[in-house]
């Protein structure tokens, strides 16, 4: 799902037209982002937390140059999905082999 077909999801669930479902969509998106940006932490109870997570400096190689370069640490947005939202994907969906590859399907 992307961000159209949920404003539509949510148009058609609750009635309400397309247009202020967009705008409920962006400004709940929009307060999320500001609130990470900014250090706090966004609990969506049953959801999960939006945060923002250090990331160390590290070393990588310029795989066309063969150079070593440093990249500075930095803060990057991250996500951890709550207890009631785990359980939902488990129950709903199975993991499955084939060839060599993982794979997820509708249980």
């Amino acid at each position: 799902m992307n961000k159209a077909e949920l404003i539509e999801t949510i148009a058609q669930k609750t009635g309400i037209p397309k247009r202020t479902a967009r705008d409920a969509v962006n400004t709940i998106f929009t307060a999320i982002s500001k609130s990470v940006a900014d250090g706090q932490t966004v609990r969506i109870t049953g959801f999960g937390s939006f945060a923002a997570r250090p990331r160390r400096s590290s070393s990588r190689i310029n795989p066309q140059t063969g150079q070593r370069l440093m990249v500075p640490s930095k803060a990057v947005p991250g996500f951890r999905a709550g207890r009631e939202l785990k359980e939902m994907v488990r129950k709903r969906l199975r993991v499955v082999e084939a060839g060599g590859k993982l794979s997820v399907k509708k249980a």
